[in-house]
């Protein structure tokens, strides 16, 4: 029971917030998932800033920072043909939506999804292009759409394949470290980088934007 316990303990670097999860581990420099905090090898070092095991804290059990999908609110409007959900924690109201389809989605009214304001193969067409999937779509039982049509990024059992996924760490009151391959596009559409390693700002002080130039940090 205490070995349970242990393993669902995580610890937080005090220095940049990297939250270590014996869940997960640290693969990447050989801790396999499972591994508790105090089985770490002493030179083990925070894989995000190179702080030392005595710079970690304990915190609350990795179980609440599950986000299942069963605890989010979902609002969900059908016909015969399309089923769309909607999960309003997720939505950062960019607008894809109701700019592409007013028909459909219109925010000033109630309900503000109107399901046959549209054919379900629009529908799909839009919510293919939800930045979130806070918005998402199914097909029921009998529906007429053609089901080749309806396995784009918006179906609610679309699976991204995270084998190859790259990493974007939130560093606490700092910037987002991008790990992953991206071509960052500015606001003309310019191409103001491309590769894999990106230090990109989120507390808008930069001079350099959209990259982090050390501003956020007091005194610099």
């Amino acid at each position: 029971m205490a070995d349970t316990q242990a393993q669902q303990m995580v610890y937080e670097c005090s220095v940049c917030g990297f939250i270590y999860d014996p869940a997960v581990g640290d693969p990447e420099h050989g801790i396999p998932a499972g591994t508790p905090f105090e089985e770490l090898p002493a030179d083990w070092v925070c894989p995000l800033c190179g702080a030392g095991k005595d710079k970690f804290e304990k915190q609350k059990s990795s179980l609440s920072l599950v986000n299942t999908e069963s605890q989010k609110t979902i609002k969900e409007y059908r016909n015969d043909d399309i089923i769309v959900y909607w999960y309003p924690e997720d939505c950062s109201h960019a607008g894809k939506c109701w700019g592409g389809l007013p028909s459909v989605f219109d925010m000033d009214k109630r309900p503000w999804v109107n399901i046959n304001g549209s054919s379900p193969e629009e529908i799909i067409k839009i919510i293919d292009k939800c930045p979130t999937r806070a918005l998402q779509y199914s097909l029921p039982e009998g529906s007429a759409v053609d089901p080749n049509l309806a396995k784009g990024p918006g179906a609610k059992d679309y699976k991204a394949d995270l084998d190859k996924a790259g990493k974007i760490r939130v560093i606490r009151d700092g910037p987002l470290l991008v790990e992953v391959p991206v071509r960052i596009i500015d606001t003309d559409g310019s191409i103001v980088g491309e590769g894999d390693r990106f230090v990109l700002c989120r507390c808008g002080k930069t001079k350099n934007a959209p990259f982090c130039d050390g501003s956020h940090i007091p005194g610099h």
